[in-house]
């Protein structure tokens, strides 16, 4: 019976909803008027009996002769038959109109998403002017779906084809170096040693990408942070000594920070990296609270960037000055493994001008407790 019933389709369910509405309404009025007319006959049967005084003959006479209340009854059942017959009608033929109507958008809805579901991602639903603000509705949500799916697609070739360069380059030049090496029948110590040194700074490059490669896949699957409380003034202040490059310390707020040490660690060293490779000669590491959020900034004299670029910055793979950034090491993903550890901690970044000339990229991050 629920098979029946769902292959019907909507214009069919509709159609004999509306029927059985119908029909119910005209058998309860129908109930409802042959028991008055039964009623107001019986009443006017023992009226007339009485005046006549034949009460009891006209119980048990009559033969065959229709009354004039009996023929009454007969033609209002036949009206209440041929109208409900022709009502039945109209109903079920309105029903299956309006459905009809109803499900056309629905139509072109699933013919959308066919086409979505075999690749294509132009497609967007159109309910028309005149469709109700459910169908509306309905469009604006999967159309809205199908914007971020494209956006979504389109980062992901991005990185594969960013990633796939990335890789290719170091492992290009790391074979040149050797077919060079190999098409000399005797290399010289210094030449050996030269490759030597070239092939292990660019697997460097490699390993290094691929560990930030790593870390944003896990970052995307959601792996939360393992937050400890961290002496925030001391915790920056031995990122800022163990940094290759001398890093200046500003103010540091005292307090505590509920955080993952590990990803607190990188991000602060990311940001640090991306301030050397771009100083002019200053990086200033400094953090303050405000109320239960710790702000750090870190801050150079270097060329500073672009408003255009602040939001691009943070794009994995983005590169303002894409040659000096390689040649620097740099593989574009820092900023962006950043971002994502913040955001893991319910945190923000951003970029702005530094008091020191050049940028200065901050972050700030809930669970901070001011104190010595």
């Amino acid at each position: 019976m629920r098979g029946a019933w769902a292959r019907l389709g909507l214009r069919g369910r509709l159609a004999l909803s509306i029927g059985s509405i119908v029909v119910l309404a005209f058998a309860v009025v129908f109930v409802a008027v042959r028991a008055q007319m039964a009623h107001e006959s019986d009443v006017i049967s023992q009226e007339e009996a009485k005046e006549t005084g034949t009460e009891g003959a006209g119980a048990t006479g009559g033969g065959d002769e229709v009354s004039p209340i009996e023929d009454a009854q007969s033609d209002v059942e036949k009206t209440f038959f041929a109208v409900g017959g022709a009502s039945l009608l109209a109903a079920l033929l309105a029903g299956y109109l309006v459905a009809t109507r109803a499900a056309s958008p629905l139509r072109r809805f699933a013919t959308t998403a066919a086409e979505v579901d075999a690749g294509a991602l132009e497609p967007r639903l159109d309910p028309g002017p005149g469709a109700p603000a459910e169908l509306r509705t309905l469009a604006e949500a999967f159309n809205h779906m199908l914007d971020r799916l494209d956006r979504a697609f389109d980062q992901q070739r991005r990185f594969v084809s960013d990633a796939s360069h990335e890789l290719r380059s170091p492992l290009t030049a790391i074979r040149g170096q050797l077919e060079v090496l190999a098409r000399s029948e005797d290399p010289s110590g210094e030449e050996v040693r030269r490759v030597e040194a070239m092939a292990m700074a660019e697997m460097g490059r490699v390993e290094r990408l691929v560990d930030d490669l790593l870390s944003l896949a896990r970052l995307d699957e959601g792996a939360p942070p393992a937050p400890r409380d961290l002496a925030a003034a001391h915790f920056l202040r031995e990122l800022a000594a163990t940094t290759p490059a001398a890093t200046e310390v500003g103010n540091l707020a005292e307090g505590m920070l509920r955080a993952d040490p590990d990803l607190l660690a990188r991000v602060v060293r990311n940001l640090l990296e991306n301030a050397h490779r771009h100083a002019a000669g200053r990086v200033v590491l400094s953090s303050h609270g405000a109320g239960n959020r710790l702000l750090v900034a870190v801050d150079d004299d270097g060329p500073g960037i672009p408003a255009a670029e602040r939001e691009r910055v943070f794009d994995r793979f983005h590169r303002s000055e894409p040659g000096r950034e390689r040649a620097a090491g740099g593989s574009g993903l820092g900023l962006g493994i950043a971002r994502a550890i913040v955001a893991a901690h319910g945190g923000r970044i951003w970029v702005e001008d530094s008091p020191l000339g050049g940028a200065r990229l901050a972050f700030e991050l809930p669970g901070f407790s001011a104190g010595a």
